[in-house]
């Protein structure tokens, strides 16, 4: 019975080192790669703003200036200075926030929001908002 006995443990033995479960190779495991500056669009909004003056601008030709209308009516007086500040049509930029993965918040100015919508799923690069694929 002795050798039925190592028979069978050896059968045993190789039938549960048969089964243990197989490791895959390193190179094969998926890793998740974590992504630091990806979110999601949170808002997206238009924000005016009237820039100052430059210096250049502020020179000693300030003065009273006169608007007629040629076709009648009351005629406008006012500063150079005032007039010139409304030529300068007003800076228009967006505000893009973004709610990030690991839960800050980044907000970036951007001059045009090109297609991006609240709920998009984006990645903040160099200063720019891009789509995520997934």
């Amino acid at each position: 019975m002795g050798k039925a006995m190592a028979w069978v443990a050896a059968l045993v033995a190789g039938a549960s080192f048969a089964q243990a479960p197989a490791q895959p190779p390193q190179d094969s495991i998926m890793v998740r790669k974590t992504c630091d500056e990806c979110g999601v669009v949170r808002s997206i909004r238009k924000v005016e703003s009237q820039q100052p003056l430059e210096s250049a601008d502020r020179g000693s030709t300030a003065g009273l200036v006169a608007t007629i209308p040629l076709q009648g009516g009351k005629p406008q007086v006012g500063s150079s200075s005032d007039l010139r500040r409304e030529l300068k049509p007003p800076t228009v930029t967006w505000e893009i926030v973004v709610r990030l993965d690991d839960g800050r918040f980044r907000v970036v100015m951007l001059e045009e929001p090109g297609n991006l919508r609240e709920d998009d799923k984006v990645k903040v690069v160099d200063g720019k908002v891009e789509l995520r694929g997934n």
